[in-house]
């Protein structure tokens, strides 16, 4: 079995402007006939900072391993949604990608292989959103970031080969079964708690760190609050390791979705 790894960013390359119209057609789909519209992407991070911040700093007390305040609190967590919600919103929607579009599989001659691609760039402008509102309200409220902020979107353009490798899987399982809806949604919940977002990474017990660390969000949660709050730049052989080894999962399930493309239309 030959995977031609190079075939996938030359089908990106060839389709690029229908890529890029897809991509504004689906940000502004997600706030159209809002009465907020375009600044629903900006109110929204903005008020989950807030309520965060006030319900898990000043009402429950957290604190992040050091005697930080209820607003070192709130950011340290939403920085970490920042990533989690990043992936949330894709891994939520992979499994409908190909059922819920039937007229792009039976009517018309359209590149599928771009829908997860998509689902990928959108929510990924929503999460550059929520780190330029992060960046903003650090600067206004506890002092200028550290220079390695300026970079930290290098970790959130780190998941795309992951998410890549669960958007073609996952779409074409979601063909298969509709019970991977029930179970996506439950994995995105037990996901939110297994990822140290509300908590840090050294309060969790010595016997289950290494189950912890198993998830590949917390690597990345951990990583991503590096970079925004301590100013420490990402340990670049483990970031290489893990875009090699999702590059090479993206890799297979593309080949997974191209061989079973042929019979989309029989499983609508």
């Amino acid at each position: 079995m030959t995977i031609k790894f190079g075939t996938i960013s030359v089908e990106v390359r060839n389709y690029c402007s229908l890529l890029i119209e897809l991509t504004k057609r689906e940000f502004s789909k997600s706030h159209h006939g809002t009465i907020g519209g375009v600044f629903w992407p900006l109110g929204e991070p903005l008020s989950m900072l807030v309520i965060y911040t006030v319900f898990f700093g000043v009402i429950l007390q957290g604190r992040w391993g050091f005697s930080g305040t209820p607003l070192e609190y709130g950011f340290a967590l939403f920085s970490g949604l920042i990533i989690f919600n990043f992936f949330a919103e894709c891994f939520r929607q992979f499994p409908l990608l190909i059922s819920a579009n039937p007229n792009y599989v039976k009517k018309i001659v359209f590149p599928l292989e771009l829908l997860p691609v998509v689902t990928i760039l959108t929510a990924l402008i929503h999460a550059l959103i929520a780190t330029a509102i992060w960046c903003a309200g650090y600067a206004i409220l506890i002092g200028f970031p550290k220079w390695t902020a300026l970079i930290s979107p290098l970790i959130l353009l780190s998941m795309i080969p992951m998410l890549l490798a669960l958007g073609w899987a996952l779409s074409v399982i979601g063909l298969l079964t509709k019970d991977i809806n029930q179970v996506t949604g439950l994995l995105i919940q037990a996901l939110l708690f297994l990822t140290p977002i509300f908590y840090g990474l050294d309060i969790v017990p010595e016997n289950l760190k290494f189950w912890i660390r198993l998830n590949p969000l917390t690597y990345l949660v951990e990583q991503f609050r590096l970079m925004l709050i301590y100013g420490v730049m990402p340990g670049l052989r483990g970031l290489a390791v893990f875009i090699l080894f999702s590059s090479v999962l993206a890799g297979l399930a593309y080949f997974l979705f191209r061989r079973v493309r042929s019979t989309f239309t029989d499983l609508i």
